[in-house]
């Protein structure tokens, strides 16, 4: 019995508990939850103001709670894994969440574009083998040409040629050849020529073309020359910048490579003997006229219409045109002044009176008239040490060994001092 009073006891002493207890919240209700759809609206606007945890927790909650199809869960995890890999740069965590795609939703649409992004995470991991495998797994998975949606141009059998297709792979093109095709005429002829060249394709293939050895060694060839390309044009010339400050710098450590040599402009009277270099000498010094000397004693017929014109001689050049290398010859002509005509010299075809027909001094060009040279020479160094830093990190990432020996080398290269990595 006094159990019976002590348990009622109990149960007046927790229900008074509670009323104290309600008393106390002034009769406030709990707040509500949040509307589901809400959800995923708050976590797309904590995206888009950069708030990207916040929003990868708030995308997570709404996962747990909300009932939705697969292909809209599948959809969801495929934003958080992105937001993961393009906006944290965490890639471990962006690849675990593709692989939950790949490996519960793998009937859905976000599956094979989740699987090629499990690429990049495995590259920015360097897990280069990993990535060239999944690489593997999905080359098949992207048409070979994206299908257009306008009006049919022609038709190949069952293929159809679209007008957008079209227009598409001539924008592809340089400027300078799409420009030959920006008329309705010369996209006409673009179509036939792509046509002619589709014809000859499917030909190739009865024949079975494609599966000759040598077609598919070319083939391979090709294709890791184009890809390798692209990967030096990301990983290289877009990492490469050149500054004003870049240029001005090597402007002025290499003043000297932007000189312009003195130069002479000569003419000749090319003679046979030294009695005929004489006599036409004598002519000219009693004033006959250079250019009607030349065309009464030359001997040089591809000059003589031309004033006996042969072209330039520069400082630093030891050559003279016509004559080739002829070094003393070349020395004194850099000695005369415009409009002298020297004593006859003797050379390797003849004798010879030259007359300078114009001199140009030695002149410092300026930074404002070789900027593009200058700029084109920094970039192709910093090209070339971006080159040699993205060779070492591939070489160290893929863990290569070479092997110096096989060459005769007598010391090991800086690749191959790499320590060997511990069996585990």
């Amino acid at each position: 019995m006094r159990d019976i009073v002590f348990s009622a006891l109990n149960l007046v002493l927790l229900i008074f508990i509670v009323f104290l207890l309600l008393f106390s919240m002034g009769g406030k209700e709990a707040p509500s939850p949040i509307p589901v759809e809400k959800m995923r609206e708050l976590a797309a606007t904590y995206s888009s103001q950069g708030l990207y945890e916040q929003a990868i927790d708030e995308y997570q909650q709404y996962l747990n709670v909300a009932k939705i199809p697969v292909e809209q869960r599948a959809n969801i995890l495929y934003t958080i894994g992105n937001i993961y890999l393009d906006n944290l740069e965490q890639y471990e965590k962006a690849l675990g969440t593709f692989l939950q795609i790949s490996q519960l939703y793998p009937q859905t649409k976000a599956a094979p574009t989740a699987e090629k992004r499990m690429v990049k995470c495995y590259e920015a991991l360097k897990r280069g083998f990993d990535a060239q495998k999944k690489l593997q797994q999905v080359t098949d998975l992207e048409p070979e040409e994206k299908p257009g949606t306008g009006p049919v141009a022609a038709q190949i059998g069952e293929k159809t040629i679209t007008l957008d297709q079209i227009e598409r792979e001539i924008a592809q093109m340089p400027d300078y050849m799409r420009k030959n095709y920006e008329s309705p005429e010369k996209k006409k002829e673009y179509l036939r020529s792509k046509i002619f060249q589709d014809l000859l394709y499917d030909k190739a293939l009865r024949k079975e073309y494609n599966k000759d050895a040598e077609v598919r060694k070319q083939l391979r060839q090709m294709e890791k020359s184009l890809l390798a390309s692209k990967i030096y044009e990301e990983e290289v010339r877009e990492k490469v910048a050149v500054s004003p400050s870049d240029i001005d710098l090597y402007y002025q450590a290499h003043k000297e490579d932007y000189i312009d040599p003195l130069t002479v402009k000569i003419a000749h009277i090319q003679l046979d003997s030294q009695e005929k270099a004489d006599e036409a000498k004598k002519k000219l010094d009693e004033g006959m006229e250079f250019e009607k000397a030349v065309k009464e004693f030359s001997t040089d017929n591809s000059t003589k219409d031309a004033g006996g014109v042969l072209g330039d001689v520069r400082k630093g050049v030891d050559s003279v045109p016509r004559l080739g290398k002829a070094p003393e010859i070349a020395s004194a002509l850099l000695e005369m002044e415009e409009g002298a005509v020297g004593a006859p010299m003797k050379g390797p075809s003849g004798y010879h009176i030259f007359r300078i027909a114009q001199k140009t001094p030695e002149r410092q060009r300026p930074l404002e008239e070789v900027k593009s040279q200058v700029e084109a020479r920094v970039r192709s160094m910093k090209e070339q040490e971006r080159q040699q830093q993205l060779l070492d990190e591939l070489l160290k990432a893929e863990n290569v060994k070479i092997n110096d020996q096989v060459f005769g080398a007598s010391a090991p290269s800086e690749e191959s001092k790499t320590e060997p990595q511990e069996k585990k």
